[in-house]
């Protein structure tokens, strides 16, 4: 048993040594420097669309300001790289990752005594100054936290304000029901609505977004990821076939991603091809995270590209009884949002218990629920991960950055160089400074400061069906360019694809839990 598992470890390192030497040319970082009498901090960056510049940004600071340490980083596009030595006590000499979510915290510190901190300078503690749906995603199994965010973003439908203007639309669609008539005006001004890149695109946030508007926030995480039926019988099977928000999200897809109102080429593109295509204005609207303005490097002047909170799923009207059309629907949303803008209060539209909205009663379960879901954003934060070798040398040294790197001070520093927010805010309650950044940049700024609630497919207490048994949200069935395509003998409808989930869940779900075993 010991020769298997030293042959095991000796293959490991001869396999993280491959990935390394392979990868090294595509390395970059401060370079290895050495300073007698300070503690260094080793770090590894997986650099993914928001650049280094913000990093030495955050480096300098903090060394400025903590001169008892030292920071040295090494960064990379290439993931393998970054996480290779991990795990491997005798051959990994990083102290924090700046990484993707990873689920093996056999090898990782618990967090939880930084999220109890108030950093240098706060008034709050970093766990207060999160979005608490965010943080919810960030508990393990055991109940603690072993990863935090240190990026990602959030998702948000990228238009082209002149080509609405062209085709007569004056307000971003409000409703799924909306976005088709939407891209049916725009069809018919002869203006390209909607296009997506190889893969799928960015839907499959939008599937996240759909599914908890529709079930609610407690059941996507607990339920769904839980894989707990609504009977608290768990893993269920049932999880898998209930015809829940994941349907009424394919029933609204099939409306609005046609090989009609998509732009050619959209299922072979690669993302920045595509997103280059939507520059050029070849198509209206774009599903997109907070990160393009910067991949892209979109003109700070241009001020016609601009970031839309996501429609509401029309379907959530089946969960309603006071409101029952897409048009309430649509008058209940102008009154959210005008609370959430600043414009009106709460209680212009209360009316005992329940709410008047232009003549329309709605009541208070009704009025939460479109509040909730019109305040719902969805991203990946919770799966651009940060974390802490449990065997680093230097992790008070590691935690003390992560501190600095959440505080006002760090955070300021990291929505400046980036243009994009983190799930938190400042300690003081007032709105950091975004005034260097341009209109497209602070749109999600705002949008994340209103939001109710955050959604993630990155559960660290996710079921092992998830974890290791590879379970997916729709069993591995693939909608988007089966909706788009020009081939009427490859296209499906959302019955179709709801019946092949259905099918390839009852083929695989064994197979999953025994791989969840380790069978």
């Amino acid at each position: 048993m010991k020769l298997k598992t030293n042959l095991s470890k000796a293959l490991s390192l001869i396999f993280a040594v491959v990935i390394m030497v392979a990868s090294f040319s595509g390395c970059s970082g401060s370079g290895k420097r050495n300073i007698k009498g300070k503690k260094e901090i080793q770090i590894a960056y997986w650099q993914a669309g928001y650049g280094e510049e913000w990093l030495k940004a955050v480096i300098e600071a903090f060394e400025e300001k903590y001169s008892d340490y030292y920071v040295n980083y090494q960064a990379t596009a290439s993931h393998a790289s970054v996480i290779a030595p991990f795990g491997m006590e005798d051959v990994d000499e990083n102290d924090l990752y700046l990484d993707i979510k990873n689920m093996d915290i056999e090898y990782m510190e618990p967090l939880d005594d930084i999220l109890a901190t108030t950093a240098d300078g706060d008034k709050k503690t970093i766990a207060e100054k999160m979005n608490q749906s965010y943080l919810a995603y960030e508990k393990s199994s055991d109940g603690k936290c072993y990863t935090l965010s240190y990026g990602g973003g959030i998702m948000g439908f990228y238009y082209n304000a002149d080509l609405l203007k062209k085709a007569g639309i004056t307000q971003f669609p409000r409703t799924t029901g909306e976005l088709t008539a939407v891209c049916d005006k725009l069809y018919g001004k002869g203006i390209t609505p909607l296009c997506h890149f190889t893969g799928g695109g960015y839907y499959v946030y939008l599937l996240q977004e759909y599914m908890a508007q529709y079930d609610g926030f407690d059941y996507y995480l607990n339920n769904f990821f839980g894989c707990t039926d609504k009977d608290g019988n768990s893993p269920s099977k049932a999880v898998f076939t209930e015809k829940d928000g994941r349907y009424y999200a394919l029933k609204a897809f099939e409306k609005f991603i046609t090989p009609e109102y998509t732009l050619a080429g959209s299922n072979t593109m690669s993302h920045t091809e595509i997103q280059t295509q939507f520059l050029e204005k070849s198509a209206a609207m774009m599903l997109n995270g907070t990160w393009v303005a910067n991949e892209m490097k979109i003109d700070k002047d241009d001020k016609t590209v601009k970031c839309a909170k996501l429609p509401v799923l029309s379907a959530i009207v089946n969960k309603l009884t006071t409101v029952k059309s897409d048009s309430d629907l649509r008058k209940v949303i102008d009154a959210v949002d005008s609370i959430t803008d600043g414009k009106k209060q709460v209680s212009d539209y209360a009316l005992g218990d329940s709410y008047e909205v232009d003549g329309l009663t709605v009541s208070a379960e009704d009025w939460n629920k479109i509040y909730d879901a019109r305040n719902t954003i969805v991203g990946n934060a919770a799966q651009q991960s940060l974390f802490i070798p449990k065997y680093s040398d230097s992790k008070e040294g590691a935690k003390k950055f992560v501190e600095f790197l959440l505080s006002d001070e760090g955070y300021a520093i990291y929505a400046e160089k980036t243009g994009c927010p983190l799930p938190l805010q400042l300690s003081t309650g007032k709105d950091v400074d975004t005034s260097n950044l341009s209109e497209l940049q602070k749109a999600p700024f705002e949008i994340w400061k209103n939001a109710k609630i955050y959604v993630d497919s990155g559960v660290s207490s996710k079921h092992p069906i998830f974890a290791s048994g590879g379970a997916d949200i729709l069993a591995g069935v693939t909608y988007v360019s089966e909706f788009s395509t020009y081939n009427k003998n490859d296209r499906k409808k959302a019955d179709e694809i709801w019946n092949k989930v259905i099918e390839t869940v009852n083929e695989k779900y064994e197979i999953w839990l025994k791989t969840m075993k380790g069978e």
